[in-house]
C-alpha cells in the first residue's frame, strides 16, 4: 500500500485515502455553520509486525500527506501459531514457533488490547468506518453511507456489490434462518447449487450480495464485539506456505475475519453500491487474471474520466480510451462533485492528473 499502482500522479493507495480524508473534512467545513468547530477525522491504521515499521516511516517521510501527525494512529494486529495438517506446531527455529498475522478480524482484539476503543470514546467518536486498504476506489468516511447508517439506527452496516458472475470467488451475505442475523458465507463454503441458485421472484442470483470489506459500526457495538470474540473466538483455516526450520512447508494459518462481527449484531443493514464506482482491489501481481494494480488503475481512470465528461470536459488520447483515462486528485473532488469550474469547456489529454 506504500507503493504506487502506475497512476499518472504516482500516488500510493495511502496517499489517495489521506487526500480523500482531507477533502471530506473540507466539504464538511464548507457545509457547517461553524467551520472552525469542525472536528478532524481520526485515522486508525492496522499494521502487522512485518509491516508496522515501514508503514510508520512511509507516513513520516511524506509528512502524513497533509494530515496532522496526531490525527493518525498506527496499531499492530496480533499473531497466531502456525500448525501442520496433523495439528503440530511448525517451528521457525529450534526455539521459536512460526507465527502469522491473525487476519483482518484481529482488528477487534487489537483495538481492545491497545485501548483504542477507549481512545475513540474519549474523542467523541460514535461511528467507525472500516475498510480494506487495498481498495483503490474506497470512499473513506463516505457521508452518504454514514447518513444511511444513522438513519437506519442499526449496529452495523455493509456496502455490497452484486456478484459479477455465479462462480466469482467472493463471500456473500446470507440470513441464517427466518429472522436470523445477517452474516457472511465464504465462497469456499458454498456448494455449486448454492452458488447458482436463482431467486424466482427476482430472476437474479439468490445469494448475490458480495462482501467487499466496506463496513460501518457503532462504537457501542465494536465494544460488544471485542468482548464477545474474546470469550468465543472464531478461527478460520488457510493453507499456506510457511517458513520453517526445514524451509518453506505447507501448513495451516489460523485467521479471524472482519465479517465475523456480523454474527453478533442485533441489527445489520446492507447498502448496494456500484462495483465500478467503489470497488477496485489490489490483491494480485500484474499478469494475474484479476485484481491487479493495472486493473485497479484502469477502473479509477475510467471512473474519473466519466466525472470529467459529466462536468463538461473533453478528453483526447493517443491510445484507445478503454485502455487509459484521466485521474482527478482527491483534493479536487471526493466523488465527482465540484468539477464544473475546473472542467467545463476544457480538454484534457489522457493519461494525466487533474489537480487544482
Amino acid at each position: 500500500m506504500c507503493s504506487g499502482i502506475g497512476l499518472p500522479s504516482g500516488k500510493s493507495l495511502f496517499q489517495l485515502q489521506a487526500e480523500r480524508i482531507l477533502c471530506i473534512q473540507k466539504l464538511a467545513a464548507q457545509s457547517s455553520d461553524s467551520p472552525r468547530n469542525t472536528l478532524p477525522i481520526h485515522w486508525y491504521i492496522m499494521t502487522s509486525p512485518f509491516t508496522d515499521d515501514v508503514t510508520r516511516k512511509f507516513f513520516e517521510s511524506r509528512k502524513y500527506f497533509g494530515l496532522e501527525a496526531d490525527q493518525v494512529t498506527f496499531f499492530q494486529q496480533g499473531t497466531l501459531p502456525c500448525v501442520s495438517d496433523d495439528g503440530r506446531f511448525i517451528m521457525e527455529t529450534p526455539y521459536k514457533v512460526a507465527k502469522a498475522p491473525d487476519g483482518n478480524g484481529g482488528v477487534y482484539a487489537a483495538l481492545k488490547s491497545k485501548k483504542l476503543l477507549d481512545d475513540m470514546s474519549s474523542r467523541g467518536v460514535k461511528y467507525v468506518d472500516c475498510y480494506g486498504v487495498d481498495n483503490v476506489l474506497v470512499r473513506v468516511a463516505d457521508p452518504t453511507f454514514l447518513g444511511y447508517f444513522i438513519e437506519k439506527g442499526v449496529s452495523s452496516a455493509a456496502k455490497v456489490v452484486r456478484k459479477a458472475y455465479p462462480q466469482e470467488n467472493v463471500g456473500v451475505f446470507v440470513q441464517r434462518g427466518r429472522g436470523g442475523p445477517l452474516s457472511v458465507v465464504e465462497y469456499s463454503e458454498m456448494d455449486a447449487a448454492m452458488t447458482t441458485e436463482i431467486n424466482q421472484s427476482t430472476g437474479r442470483l439468490r445469494y448475490c450480495w458480495s462482501n467487499v470489506c466496506l463496513h460501518m459500526f457503532s462504537l457501542e457495538f465494536l465494544n460488544q464485539v471485542a468482548n464477545s470474540l474474546e470469550k468465543d473466538s472464531v478461527y478460520h483455516l488457510a493453507q499456506k506456505k510457511i517458513p520453517s526450520i526445514h524451509g518453506y512447508t505447507m501448513g495451516l494459518k489460523l485467521e479471524q475475519f472482519i465479517f465475523d462481527a456480523f454474527n453478533y449484531s442485533p441489527s445489520t443493514t446492507l447498502f448496494e453500491v456500484l462495483r465500478e464506482e467503489e470497488f477496485a482491489p489490489v490483491k494480485n501481481a500484474n499478469g494475474s487474471a484479476y485484481d491487479t494494480p493495472d486493473s485497479a488503475k484502469l477502473m479509477l481512470l475510467r471512473l474519473h474520466s466519466r466525472w470529467v465528461v459529466a462536468a463538461g470536459g473533453f478528453l483526447t488520447h493517443s491510445v484507445p480510451l478503454y485502455m487509459t483515462g484521466v485521474e482527478v486528485s482527491p483534493l479536487s473532488s471526493y466523488a465527482g462533485e465540484n468539477l464544473e469550474a475546473i472542467c467545463r469547456g476544457r480538454t484534457f489529454h489522457a493519461p494525466s492528473e487533474i489537480s487544482f
